[in-house]
């Protein structure tokens, strides 16, 4: 057996072997710890490692793609223009975030979700917590559909729609 140091089979051993290979996520509390619906968390986790079909992954597989965002019509398609760079997307965090009285500001382009998180977490008071954490993984979630309704429906950007 050599997953152990003595060669013996252990419990523990055959546990540690599962793990071997394994890739940590540093999003994972965000992702899997709060409230939302599987299927949310589950394109949460995607687009932390940028896994969506966005323009740019189409382009890295060689299959047809729009030249710019549907939302914005300014830059390529990214996972992260798409969800915080594109104005489209600040103006939809901005004014999700106002109504929900999130007093915090929108991510920015040059952050990650996660980071934005973690950092308006510490800020925020502890009651508001879960609905910081309902948000940060419903927005992107809502962007996302959106995105695809445009895409593929042929709607019209339109942040009072979203």
């Amino acid at each position: 057996w050599k997953w152990s140091s003595k060669g013996t089979y252990t419990a523990k051993s055959a546990y540690l072997a599962t793990l071997h290979g394994s890739t940590t996520c540093d999003a994972w509390k965000l992702t899997w710890k709060c409230w939302a619906p599987p299927r949310v968390r589950f394109f949460h986790w995607l687009a932390h490692l940028d896994r969506c079909w966005t323009a740019d992954r189409l382009a890295r597989h060689g299959l047809q793609h729009p030249v710019r965002c549907p939302l914005g019509d300014q830059a390529s398609e990214t996972i992260q223009h798409l969800l915080l760079a594109c104005p489209f997307s600040r103006q939809v965090w901005y004014e999700a975030l106002s109504w929900l009285r999130i007093p915090c500001n929108p991510p920015d382009s040059e952050s990650s979700i996660n980071s934005w998180w973690l950092s308006a977490w510490q800020l925020m008071p502890k009651p508001m917590h879960k609905s910081l954490a309902s948000s940060t993984l419903l927005i992107p979630w809502m962007l996302w559909k959106h995105h695809n309704d445009c895409v593929f429906d042929r709607v019209r950007p339109s942040v009072a729609a979203l």
